[in-house]
């Protein structure tokens, strides 16, 4: 998903670490790469950790201008393929992988759901620190 912001003036670089910390925070670890001063790329590995079931990437863009700038949550790993197969997947053993991935993607709606709540809150709190 990707959403777009516009006349915010947010300083990107203090954005991108609060997305760092977000993963950190839920002990998925993350790094930071600086591909300029207009896009960000940050990286999170997903693994099982206190009950998680999630494994895999997500891979978060910030990229734009200060005033002008758009984030991008992607995940690396397809957990919805075995959802797509549905009754396929039951008739063909598959209903174990099937529940699984099904808790897995429920898992990554809440984390998602999470993530655009932390970015919305923090574009709020940097507005007007993007040095304009």
């Amino acid at each position: 998903m990707i959403d777009r912001w516009a006349g915010r003036d947010v300083d990107l670089r203090l954005l991108s670490e609060s997305v760092k910390r977000f993963f950190d925070e839920r002990l998925f670890p993350s790094k930071i790469e600086e591909r300029s001063k207009e896009e960000f790329s940050i990286t999170a590995i997903l693994r099982r950790v206190s009950g998680a079931s999630l494994t895999g990437n997500v891979r978060v863009a910030v990229r734009g201008k200060p005033d002008d700038f758009e984030v991008e949550f992607a995940v690396g790993s397809d957990y919805r393929r075995l959802a797509r197969l549905g009754g396929l997947a039951t008739l063909l053993g598959g209903g174990a992988f099937l529940l699984r991935d099904l808790k897995s993607s429920e898992e990554l709606e809440r984390l998602e759901n999470e993530f655009w709540l932390l970015i919305d809150k923090q574009v709020d709190i940097l507005e007007g620190k993007g040095g304009k």
